[in-house]
């Protein structure tokens, strides 16, 4: 399944909770960066980590920026894909890391890439 993630300057929390206004939607989890495997400057463990907004016609995942990797407006959307089967992700990720840069090298549960069309990808082991 693929859903698009989204990545804020620091207003996650904020946005989430406007769209789920807008959307009549709900915000199903979200986590900070203090209750990640991350770790961040004090004044960042507050911002969000990972999370996911649905409402009828509305379904993405966002999280928060971090201050090594500012969020570029504009350029903030990546492709969110969950695989149940291991090898299927490593092909994917090797097609679409050729003549693409590899953001995050691809471990057991987690790999993130710009193709060679600048579209970023997120590939994660497991049903999300």
């Amino acid at each position: 399944m693929m859903i698009p993630y989204i990545v804020f300057p620091g207003t996650c929390k904020q946005a989430l909770a406007y769209y789920a206004s807008v959307f009549e939607g709900k915000i199903s989890f979200m986590t900070t960066f203090a209750d990640s495997p991350v770790e961040v400057q004090n004044d960042h463990k507050n911002r969000i980590f990972n999370s996911e907004f649905i409402s009828d016609k509305v379904r993405f995942k966002a999280s928060d920026d971090l201050p090594d990797h500012p969020v570029i407006v504009g350029s903030n959307i990546s492709m969110f894909v969950s695989f149940d089967n291991g090898s299927d992700r490593k092909n994917v990720f090797k097609e679409l890391s050729k003549e693409g840069q590899v953001l995050f090298p691809l471990d057991d549960t987690f790999g993130m890439l710009r193709d060679k069309y600048d579209l970023q990808w997120m590939l994660a082991s497991g049903k999300e």
